[in-house]
């Protein structure tokens, strides 16, 4: 029986076409849970990023954590080009009229892989005429791998997908006491994205739990 070459292509183009909207449709999936170490005082009307790769918990920004934890990681050459996408991430987030706190980007302030001592980077922060500021730890970072099979009249075919997912820990610390007054523990995971979608979807997550649990002014 002859077979309908139209009828052979569509069936064969449909199940692509469905698997690429499939794919281009995935986007990042973030959950963020909040705690308020103190309840807001005021709205904090400056804050500095402050990027690092750490696995250490923060309870307060001595010059013990300082030196241990923060010197030569926040400004190094490693994850330069990680640190200023996400702080530039997080600045744009923020940028709106209704909002009435500024974001000042460490990368702004501080010289790249030059090392600075505890009183140094104090005293530049407090230059900057900051209140707070937003210290935001990346922990893991891993792929996830799944796979989809789509199956044809005669044949079927296999597709891996890496599905890239992040934890971040991020405190907002009170530039007075050198305390945490509020910590966000987020996880985004990625459906085909990159660190780009990553860093998007954790700035929003971020600061819409910073205007609900009033540290920072915004109308919308």
């Amino acid at each position: 029986m002859y077979a309908n070459p139209l009828l052979i292509m569509t069936k064969t183009i449909l199940p692509l076409l469905a698997l690429c909207l499939l794919l281009l449709s995935g986007c990042a999936i973030t959950s963020t849970s909040t705690a308020k170490v103190k309840k807001p005082q005021k709205h904090y009307i400056g804050l500095m990023t402050l990027v690092v790769n750490s696995d250490a918990d923060i309870s307060q920004l001595d010059s013990a954590t300082y030196e241990q934890h923060i010197r030569g990681k926040f400004n190094n050459l490693e994850n330069d080009k990680y640190r200023r996408h996400l702080e530039k991430t997080l600045v744009r987030n923020l940028e709106h009229p209704s909002v009435q706190t500024r974001l000042v980007k460490s990368a702004d302030v501080f010289d790249l892989n030059t090392d600075i001592s505890y009183s140094e980077f104090l005293q530049k922060v407090r230059a900057t005429g900051v209140d707070g500021i937003l210290f935001v730890k990346q922990g893991n970072y891993w792929y996830n791998t799944s796979y989809s099979t789509v199956h044809f009249e005669y044949t079927s075919s296999t597709t891996a997908s890496s599905q890239p997912s992040t934890s971040y820990h991020t405190y907002l610390i009170d530039i007075d006491t050198l305390q945490p007054v509020w910590y966000a523990n987020s996880l985004v995971e990625g459906i085909s994205a990159g660190f780009d979608t990553l860093n998007n979807h954790l700035a929003r997550s971020i600061f819409r739990k910073l205007r609900k649990d009033k540290y920072i002014l915004a109308g919308y």
